[in-house]
């Protein structure tokens, strides 16, 4: 057993040298000459001394700083339209969400007189509204109550010729209960109204 464990020791250290013997006389040496060839390649292509124009290299730079500059300019410029474009359509929603609004006191006021009486007021005056100029404000020109209860609210120069809302009532004689449908007149207002009809 001893003589066993004496070879053992003798093998592993036997091998130990082998390969620190390989390493340092066949390894070493072929990555030393790998970087020499490396290095010498290297010095073959650069320039020996090479030249730099301060000057071109300036103008490139003003050159690619004017463009950056450019481009930053473009983006808010566009961002600022855009945000403008944004901007007037929540206003012009705004005045229209307004004129339909001014159109709903017409109609809880006719409801009210329908229930009531059981008929349509012949005017504005008799139902106990404003007269049709006298609703005028934001963008609204006017309010017209016309025949059987139906409202028509004008809109002014700021829209379309011709753009209006119009509320006609459905009144049931038995139950008294109205029911109101809802009309526009001019694109802009039926993209803003997608419930009315248009």
């Amino acid at each position: 057993m001893k003589q066993f464990v004496l070879t053992l020791i003798a093998v592993l250290i036997g091998g130990f040298l082998a390969l620190l013997g390989y390493d340092r006389f066949i390894v070493q040496p072929r990555e030393a000459a790998a970087t020499k060839a490396e290095a010498a390649a290297k010095a073959q292509t650069a320039p020996a001394n090479p030249q730099v124009d301060l000057g071109r290299a300036r103008a490139e730079a003003q050159q690619v700083a004017d463009e950056v500059e450019a481009s930053v300019q473009r983006s808010v410029d566009g961002a600022r339209q855009t945000m403008d474009a944004q901007a007037k359509l929540m206003d012009r929603r705004a005045l229209i969400a307004e004129a339909a609004s001014r159109a709903t006191m017409f109609r809880v006021s006719l409801t009210e007189y329908y229930q009531s009486n059981g008929r349509w007021p012949r005017d504005a005056d008799e139902a106990g509204l404003p007269a049709p100029t006298e609703m005028r404000g934001g963008a609204v020109r006017e309010i017209r109550l016309g025949e059987q209860g139906v409202v028509t609210v004008k809109m002014d120069e700021r829209f379309p010729e011709g753009s209006a809302i119009v509320l006609r009532p459905a009144a049931n004689a038995a139950s008294g209960m109205v029911d109101w449908t809802c009309e526009v007149k001019g694109d802009e207002l039926k993209q803003s109204l997608p419930r009315c009809k248009g």
